[in-house]
């Protein structure tokens, strides 16, 4: 077996075509490189002016290439820059490589230009000759960059200035960033928000709800939806979400908005516009219940005058006279504390106010069984003030009072109203036997909006009303602790010397005439009518009735009466109406009309009667008021 063997190229043989490829011209190459570069070149001898440059180099400075040369390369650096690069060029001759940013303006057409340069030493055959640059346009990036920086610095500056909290979480649900207004409403700080779980603070019942609105958001869905959620203090509050998302399945971007107050304003209105409702029902209501109220305390005043009447029945009509009047007198409370009344300050006796107040809770207070016991300084001088506006605060008072004691069980409940003088001003406490005020809420329970009630439960708004009317009237409001027990609210008030007002008069103070007059009384309520017709003409007087402000308009066109009694509501005719009338056609009947209702609070017939001069004598009435009513006219 033989070894094969290398056979050699025989002599003579041809190259092959490798063996023909010319010798590369290393510098024709190099120059070719950089003139094709599109970052500009330029070299620079010791005496800091251009030995050569490329086109780009030639193109960014304004140069044509055949007149760059020679040019010195300072004039092509912005003023405001040609120490910094002079300072630059001296480290790269001394051997260092430098990278700076610098400014050049273009020679042709004065535009300054951002540039980023890269120099070094420029050697020839190992003597350094001078230095070559390279440098890179970023003119449009640099723009492009501080444009994207100013328009984050306004979009953080709005983030966090926003008045609302603006937050982003995970696709796990943990905050990622949050603004200044997230950690005055959550009142975490920042640091403890990021990286947060947000479940926490949303209460359970809420957790369900707000989790699946956040599954919705990382499926790249918008909405709005509200929740409470518990601050870092562990006060409830509720705010409104607004969410979209960024990054889908990635991220979340929550606003954030506290609408606590703003629910308990809408609560507060809606409490507000149930009692304007209330004040125009019960406006309504009133008048029907008066008239029969009216009946039966003048049916009881018939009997009451009965001198044969048996003293064993006299206890009983005196009862029934009694109760009347007690029930007259709850729903004018009623309706004087559910209608909005103008604030106008007269002479006020707070006593009555108080046992006023004290009577439209009545009922409430003995099914409690809460003890009221009122501690009244007596010789306490009437001064003025609104009752309306001191009713609320009072109500209010006595209210919490009968709250705070229901909450606790198994105890003797007694609510004290006590009022006393101390100089010149008027002092009234309404003292409760409850649990007291937490020492550290005591200061904060006049605060709008607060409430140690539970959510539903109050507006907190009730106590600073309070303290708004109590100022208004020049006085003080304050709450303390009863040492046994309890909490007491105090308020002093100013004596104010009672002064001359417009308010109307209920009954004209006119003498008493005994003689016989002819009276047409026009009420649609028969009681009223029967009970008015019996006691005038045991009076002496020839009385005739309607129920009908037509008939009544009739009867005076066809004879002359001396007085003619009026009821302001009646269904075919009111008494407004029916005195216009008169006062137009008949002025004299006019001057003989004396008006009845029962609805003096309603502010339009106040108006009206306060206009029409004439005397209205209010249901449920006394008789004695008709004697003083009556006009001293006798009949023609």
């Amino acid at each position: 077996m033989s070894k094969s063997r290398r056979v050699s190229p025989a002599r003579g043989a041809r190259p092959t075509a490798a063996a023909k490829r010319p010798a590369l011209d290393l510098l024709q190459a190099a120059t070719d490189i950089v003139a094709a570069l599109p970052d500009a070149v330029v070299v620079t001898g010791m005496d800091r002016r251009v030995l050569a440059a490329n086109d780009a180099g030639a193109d960014l400075l304004g140069w044509e290439l055949s007149d760059i040369v020679g040019q010195a390369i300072a004039d092509a650096v912005s003023p405001s820059e040609r120490a910094h690069v002079a300072s630059r060029e001296d480290r790269v001759l001394a051997g260092e490589p430098q990278r700076y940013e610098t400014k050049v303006v273009n020679h042709s057409t004065g535009e300054e230009r951002d540039v980023a340069v890269s120099s070094g030493p420029f050697r020839v055959n190992g003597d350094l000759i001078g230095t070559v640059a390279t440098l890179r346009d970023i003119t449009d990036p640099k723009r492009a960059q501080d444009t994207l920086a100013r328009s984050e610095a306004r979009y953080r500056h709005l983030v966090e200035s926003a008045s609302d909290a603006i937050v982003t979480l995970d696709a796990n649900g943990r905050f990622t960033t949050v603004n200044h207004a997230a950690e005055n409403i959550s009142g975490y700080r920042r640091e403890e928000l990021v990286g947060q779980w947000f479940a926490p603070m949303l209460p359970d019942d809420d957790l369900p709800k707000a989790l699946a609105h956040f599954q919705q958001a990382l499926a790249g869905e918008t909405g709005l939806f509200e929740t409470q959620f518990y601050r870092k203090d562990g006060e409830v509050r509720t705010i409104s979400v607004t969410y979209s998302t960024p990054q889908k399945d990635e991220e979340v971007l929550c606003l954030i908005r506290d609408v606590t107050d703003q629910k308990m304003l809408q609560e507060q209105l809606i409490q507000s516009e149930k009692m304007s409702a209330i004040g125009q029902l019960v406006s309504g209501v009133a008048h029907e219940l008066n008239n029969p109220l009216a009946g039966i305390s003048a049916f009881a005043q018939l009997l009451l005058a009965e001198k044969r009447f048996p003293p064993e029945q006299r206890t009983a009509a005196e009862t029934i006279y009694s109760e009347a009047r007690r029930a007259s007198r709850i729903v004018q409370n009623l309706l004087t504390f559910a209608r909005q009344h103008k604030a106008e300050k007269v002479p006020t006796a707070l006593n009555q106010v108080l046992d006023d107040t004290l009577e439209l809770r009545g009922y409430e207070l003995r099914v409690r069984g809460i003890d009221v016991r009122r501690e009244y300084d007596e010789t306490l001088p009437d001064t003025m003030a609104d009752a309306h506006q001191l009713q609320q605060v009072f109500l209010n008072l006595i209210t919490n009072a009968e709250q705070a004691m229901e909450q606790r069980d198994g105890h003797h409940h007694r609510l004290t109203v006590r009022t006393r003088r101390t100089g010149d001003t008027m002092r009234i406490e309404v003292e409760d036997s409850g649990d007291g005020i937490p020492a550290n809420l005591i200061e904060r329970i006049f605060n709008p909006f607060f409430t140690t009630k539970p959510t539903g439960s109050g507006t907190g708004l009730g106590l600073s009303i309070s303290l708004g009317i109590v100022r208004e009237h020049e006085g003080r409001i304050w709450a303390e602790n009863v040492p046994q027990g309890g909490a007491r609210f105090v308020i002093e008030l100013p004596v104010i010397q009672p002064r001359a007002s417009g308010e109307f008069q209920t009954v004209a103070q006119v003498h008493r005439v005994g003689d016989s007059l002819r009276v047409l009384v026009v009420d649609d309520e028969a009681s009223v009518r029967v009970s008015l017709q019996r006691y005038l003409a045991g009076r002496g007087h020839d009385v005739e009735t309607t129920a009908s402000g037509e008939d009544a308009l009739a009867r005076l066109r066809a004879t002359s009466y001396d007085a003619v009694i009026v009821d302001m509501r009646m269904p075919d005719l009111s008494g407004e109406q029916l005195f216009e009338r008169l006062r137009s056609n008949d002025p004299a009947h006019a001057e003989r009309v004396i008006f009845t209702t029962g609805d003096l609070v309603n502010e339009q017939m106040r108006r009206f009667l306060d206009g029409s001069g004439r005397p209205c004598v209010p249901k449920p009435f006394e008789f004695a008021s008709f004697d003083q009513a009556l006009p001293a006219a006798r009949r023609r």
